[in-house]
């Protein structure tokens, strides 16, 4: 089997496959007020087709290893169960991970069809564990749903339960223990971000923190044990006393790129082969719609595609002037 290599040797085995660039929340990190919410084209979407079709050559022809499912927000594409049911039936077939990233909106109603589906792994955005600031920061009232349902997650065995936390100073900075003291007794791993600059996202400097700044404020209550990384971009930690963990993702302050091993498809079908890069020019949707098109070829255009893949992102005066890298359209 092939395995998709950079010119750095970087071994690519995973993928994130991007369902739909359109979300149900305004979170002020990623699609703050004002921004653009209603870029989704059902037209030029990937249909679930062109998506089994990606997905089997992706883990059967370039040694994919692990799918995680993207948006936007995935769970609002009406033919998500469709989509499932494509992926069920591959890994019947193939041994692979799949996950899926969720806003934890629509995911209660959700629960049993992701486990029958095979979902392993589960990865839900919480900014915050107070309902005022929840409405502030997403745009949306939907606190008291979102953590019920994430509480409900708990209770259905997935391999991985991760809380995802972007963490702005002087937003919601002065919660960093309170997760901790919530989730103390269950598995989660609680993932701390920092705040990355994205397009026309407010980003700058004074509502920047980096890990390093979050783990001094951790550790003043609480005593962090490092732990070896299972990933490739976190720094994870144990807590004395405590059953949950904590990692830190840092790709402001830290990069995590020499060690990259994610391939990204947007929800049109375009290769990106960074979270900051743009997209490859020719879109795969083109020549998964197209029956006379063998997978090798597409093999070839994957493989193509990331051969030049930069060392590192650019620095953070650049990122901050780039227009290319809406949140939305990337997948994360």
């Amino acid at each position: 089997m092939k395995a998709i290599k950079d010119k750095f040797g970087r071994v690519h085995d995973y993928a994130r496959i991007s369902l739909i660039d359109r979300c149900n929340l305004n979170c002020i990190y990623c699609n703050p007020p004002g921004a653009e919410n209603t870029s989704g084209r059902n037209k030029y979407l990937l249909t679930s087709g062109e998506i089994s079709r990606l997905a089997g050559i992706l883990v059967t022809k370039l040694g994919v290893r692990k799918i995680r499912l993207t948006g936007g927000e995935p769970l609002i594409r009406k033919d998500f169960p469709e989509i499932l049911r494509g992926f069920k039936s591959l890994k019947d077939r193939v041994n692979f991970k799949l996950g899926i990233t969720t806003n934890g909106t629509g995911l209660g109603r959700n629960l049993m069809l992701l486990k029958e589906s095979g979902v392993d792994l589960l990865n839900i955005s919480l900014d915050t564990l107070k309902p005022e600031r929840f409405s502030k920061i997403t745009g949306r009232n939907l606190f008291f749903g979102t953590m019920n349902s994430i509480m409900k997650a708990l209770e259905f065995d997935f391999e991985r339960v991760k809380i995802n936390t972007v963490i702005m100073k002087g937003i919601n900075d002065d919660e960093l223990t309170d997760f901790i003291r919530f989730f103390r007794d269950t598995n989660v791993n609680i993932r701390f971000i920092e705040y990355m600059p994205f397009r026309d996202n407010g980003w700058n400097d004074n509502a920047f923190m980096s890990s390093n700044e979050m783990s001094d404020k951790i550790s003043s209550h609480f005593t962090l044990v490092k732990s070896e990384s299972e990933g490739k971009i976190a720094e994870d930690f144990k807590i004395k006393d405590i059953k949950c963990t904590v990692s830190f993702i840092s790709p402001v302050s830290n990069h995590f790129c020499g060690s990259c091993n994610r391939l990204r498809i947007t929800s049109d079908g375009r290769i990106k082969s960074c979270l900051f890069a743009g997209n490859s020019g020719k879109s795969l949707k083109d020549m998964l719609s197209e029956t006379n098109i063998p997978d090798e070829e597409i093999c070839v255009y994957i493989e193509e595609s990331i051969v030049d893949k930069n060392y590192v992102h650019p620095e953070i005066n650049e990122l901050i002037t780039l227009s290319k890298n809406n949140m939305l359209s990337i997948g994360g």
